[in-house]
Parts: structure tokens; C-alpha cells; sequence
């Protein structure tokens, strides 16, 4: 009766181990290759047919298993691909004292120039620089330089250092000269440039500043006058020049004494020869 008790019990704790491996020495089973419908499996090959039911989930191994402890996975960055550098754009062939100059704006668009730094349309512009002012008895004309900024129109004002401002007529943003007449010979003027834009328009100055918007100019006295008198002094010179040429002449054309010959001496008129023998004649006879 202790033989059915014994085999019962081992029988029991059996049933409460979990079910083995079927390998002969207790190591695991090789995992079957999955079917790969690229290459199917050749007919009348040996290798038996694998249920896709029976395969074991693959083994994934822990994504950190194979970098350092200390790595901030959290923190970590991709490394990007450097750029090639671009290389500088050429500065655009833009002259702040042109006549007529293309705005760079313009050049820009046509050649992927570079333009120099200038305030934007919504800022006022700032002084142009006068260059030369050139004046006439009645007249002047202006140059001037464009200064770094958004330019709509340039307009020159002018008055008399104890008058009013008057102002010229608008110019568009590519002149950098002008002309004004009516003036007054021999009367100091303040002349100066202005810049605008839609923000407004720029400062002027008293004039006193060498690279300024203004600039105080006398025009010449009137000079038609004296330009008479001696035009007038001129001819009266060489009126008498002339005169004096040909009554120089005309006296040593009246001078001229004639050569001696025979007949002069025998006519008796003085000559070369010296006075007429008178008894040269008569002795011939003789």
C-alpha cells in the first residue's frame, strides 16, 4: 500500500511543475526561419514546412543595451548635413552722386546685387550732402549727393539771406542736379536740398556746415558794363595802331629820292652824283 502512495505523491508534484522543453539535453529549441514568399521554398525540397501558428515571437533586444549608462537619451541631437557656404554678394554698381541714377532697389532685382543699409520708405529721409553750387548774375546750379534712405522726390529751396523761402519744382529720386533762375546780381542766397518720402521729409540747416543740405552763395555783380568799356578801349587801340602803320608809310613813300643818271645831271637836279656842272656842256663843245 505505500508503493500507490509514493507513486501518487510524485505523480502530484509532477502535475504542479510547469511542462518541459521536448530537448533531449534541456537547452531550448532553435527558432524555425519564417517563410519568405520572395523566394518561395523549391518543390521536392527537404526541408520541412514551417506553420506560421508555431513560430515563436523574435527576440528584440533593449534599444539601450548597447550605448553608454551616462548618454542623455532625452537631450540627444541629430547631427545635420553643413551647408556649403554661400559665397558674398557684389556690392551693386550704385553711385550716391549720379545724375539719373537707377535706383538700387531696381539694379538689385536685375542682377542679385547687393545694396548698401538705407532706411525703409516709413522713416523720414535724412539730409541730402550739396556738393557745388555754381552761380551767374542770375542764376545758379546745384549738385548734390543721395543720402542713405528712401527717397520719393528731391525739391531745392532757395531765398535771399533776408527774404522768404521759395521752393523749385518736385524731382524724382534719380536727379541729383538742378537749375534756378531769376535772380538778383550781387545778393547773398541760401540754397538748399530737400529729401521726402511718405514719412516725411528731411532737416535743413543754416548753411554753415561744409558737408550740409544748405549752403549760402553771392551771386557776381553785373559785369556788361565793363565788358563795353573795354571792347570799346580795345578797338579805339587798334584803330589807332592802323593809323599810325599807314601814316608811317605814307610818309616814307613821299621821301623816296630818285637815282642819279645823264639826264638828271644835265637837266640839273640834284642827285647821287651831287649838283650839275653847268659848264660841262659847254666845254664839250669845244
Amino acid at each position: 500500500m505505500q508503493i500507490p502512495a509514493l507513486f501518487l505523491m510524485a505523480a502530484w508534484i509532477l502535475r504542479l511543475c510547469p511542462p518541459g522543453l521536448s530537448t533531449s539535453m534541456g537547452h531550448p529549441l532553435p527558432v524555425p526561419l519564417r517563410e519568405n514568399h520572395l523566394f518561395p521554398r523549391p518543390s521536392g525540397s527537404n526541408t520541412p514546412a514551417v506553420h506560421k501558428e508555431r513560430l515563436s515571437p523574435p527576440t528584440t533586444a533593449h534599444p539601450f543595451q548597447d550605448y553608454p549608462d551616462d548618454y542623455d537619451y532625452d537631450n540627444t541631437v541629430k547631427p545635420q548635413t553643413p551647408r556649403p557656404a554661400r559665397p558674398p554678394l557684389r556690392p551693386c554698381a550704385y553711385n550716391h552722386c549720379q545724375h539719373l541714377q537707377v535706383p538700387c532697389v531696381e539694379l538689385s532685382y536685375a542682377t542679385g546685387c547687393s545694396c548698401p543699409g538705407v532706411t525703409g520708405p516709413n522713416v523720414a529721409p535724412e539730409p541730402p550732402r550739396l556738393e557745388n553750387v555754381l552761380v551767374s548774375e542770375t542764376g545758379a546750379s546745384l549738385h548734390w549727393c543721395a543720402p542713405s534712405s528712401t527717397v520719393q522726390e528731391y525739391r531745392l529751396q532757395y531765398r535771399p539771406v533776408d527774404g522768404a523761402f521759395a521752393s523749385g519744382p518736385a524731382l524724382n529720386n534719380t536727379f541729383r542736379l538742378t537749375a534756378v533762375s531769376g535772380l538778383s546780381p550781387n545778393r547773398e542766397y541760401l540754397f538748399c536740398i530737400v529729401a521726402s518720402n511718405q514719412a516725411g521729409a528731411s532737416r535743413t540747416d543754416d548753411g554753415e556746415k561744409e558737408h550740409g543740405p544748405c549752403r549760402i552763395v553771392r551771386t557776381p555783380a553785373r559785369q556788361m558794363p565793363y565788358a563795353y568799356v573795354a571792347a570799346g578801349l580795345a578797338s579805339a587801340l587798334v584803330l589807332v595802331v592802323v593809323s599810325a602803320l599807314s601814316w608811317h608809310f605814307f610818309c616814307r613813300r613821299k621821301k623816296r629820292v630818285p637815282r642819279g643818271s645823264l639826264d638828271n645831271i644835265l637837266e640839273g637836279e640834284p642827285g647821287l652824283g651831287g649838283a650839275a656842272n653847268s659848264s660841262f656842256r659847254s666845254e664839250e663843245q669845244l
